[in-house]
């Protein structure tokens, strides 16, 4: 009997590699069609991966980063937590977990994965990155400033860092520290519209409105449904004087859904 046990555990750990091995190339195909932007063939490989070894924690972990890619951040967090439960502990895990419970506003056990991911790995840039996220949307300012610093640092062509820090500054009143860091997204990245939008916010905000205009109407040439600089702008060329401008501006945001660009136009355009 004790041979026949010792042969069944062995041919159990044999099978449980064997199944591992097996979806591997699941996992690594999947992760190549989520370069590609195909996820629903990347969603069907990882049901196929989970089917075959539903024990493997990376396979969890993996179908947790399609479904992220999904915009199913609650049903990642589940699939995160059972990567976790079966005792996978990486960098990435806590990272991409952190960042679905972020999304899940779950924000103090967002704080608490990336925690645990920078202890696994303090030089990832993505890492500082979406927890900068998170202070800003907490108001924890220089927290979110100190975290933009560390991106920057380990990654100083990092276009969306140097965005992220110009909010902060703009956020903090700092408005020609956000210019500065809007120059450096534009050179970097042009194509990014809140670049132009957040230069155009702090250059109104340091009383240049003919500027402002203009880089309003950078930001709205790249996303003509930015309703946020449709609105500003109108309200810019409305403090130039340009009554008509304003209002063709504020109706397109209204349109879009824009509260502060319907009050206006209800008061001023009617």
């Amino acid at each position: 009997m004790k041979h026949l046990h010792q042969l069944l555990l062995v041919f159990f750990t044999f099978s449980f590699v064997a199944l591992s091995g097996q979806t591997d190339l699941h996992r690594e195909e999947t992760m190549k069609l989520l370069e590609k932007g195909e996820v629903a063939a990347a969603k069907e490989k990882m049901d196929e991966a989970l089917k075959v070894a539903p024990e493997v924690a990376e396979n969890h972990y993996v179908m947790g980063r399609v479904l992220m890619m999904m915009r199913n951040s609650f049903d990642a967090v589940v699939e995160f937590e059972k990567a976790e439960s079966l005792k996978l502990e990486t960098a990435e895990l806590y990272l991409y977990k952190g960042i679905a419970c972020y999304l899940t506003g779950k924000t103090e056990m967002a704080l608490a994965c990336y925690e645990k991911s920078q202890k696994l790995n303090d030089r990832d840039y993505k890492l500082y990155y979406n927890r900068a996220q998170l202070y800003t949307d907490l108001g924890e300012l220089d927290d979110a400033m100190t975290d933009l610093n560390a991106a920057i640092d380990l990654k100083p062509d990092y276009a969306e860092a140097y965005l992220q820090r110009a909010i902060v500054s703009f956020e903090d009143e700092k408005f020609k520290n956000a210019i500065r860091d809007c120059d450096k997204v534009i050179e970097l990245k042009p194509t990014l519209a809140d670049a132009y939008y957040y230069r155009a916010m702090s250059k109104g905000s340091d009383g240049n409105d003919k500027s402002a205009i203009d880089d309003f109407s950078a930001a709205i040439d790249i996303n003509p449904n930015h309703d946020n600089a449709l609105s500003h702008r109108g309200s810019a060329k409305y403090l130039s004087g340009n009554l008509k401008g304003a209002c063709m501006d504020w109706d397109k945001a209204m349109q879009l859904g824009n509260d502060d660009a319907e009050m206006n136009y209800l008061n001023y355009c009617q």
